[in-house]
């Protein structure tokens, strides 16, 4: 699915990329600080990034068609890829519904939410990466084949 010639897709998926993490950096520095703007900054950057995350999800799945294809080879990356970064979102997901409810903050909560949201990251940039590699190795967006 492109965009005047860009792939929609890539386009989107830098907004969870770069949320999701300030979030975190904002939710750590909300369990020491107890500011109720870093608090709500890193809600705001968490709805953000699941709002993003979805239509990159929607976007993902149409250049997924085009995957299965014109590049079949790549196929079970790319299916391993939507899977890792749709069960991100999906906690994600229920992580902002929390949030939105006050079920959520990050001085009542503990350190285990903070956790949870530093292996959410992690297991992201994995996912992120074999989206990388489909890209650059596997060329699935060249122009020439989608």
């Amino acid at each position: 699915m492109k965009l005047f010639g860009h792939p929609l897709h890539l386009m989107l998926i830098h907004f969870p990329s770069a949320l999701f993490p300030m979030d975190l950096i904002c939710s750590c520095i909300s369990f020491y600080d107890e500011s109720i703007i870093l608090t709500q900054s890193s809600l705001i950057m968490m709805l953000g990034g699941t709002l993003f995350g979805w239509i990159a999800v929607i976007t993902g799945t149409f250049d997924l068609l085009t995957v299965m294809k014109n590049k079949p080879g790549a196929i079970k990356k790319a299916l391993l890829h939507g899977g890792i970064n749709t069960s991100i979102l999906l906690a994600y997901t229920v992580l902002s519904f929390l949030a939105i409810r006050g079920n959520l903050n990050p001085g009542e909560t503990g350190s285990v939410i903070l956790v949870f949201k530093f292996l959410l990251v992690c297991i992201m940039l994995v996912g992120n990466y074999i989206g990388g590699s489909l890209v650059l190795k596997h060329k699935v967006l060249d122009r020439k084949t989608s």
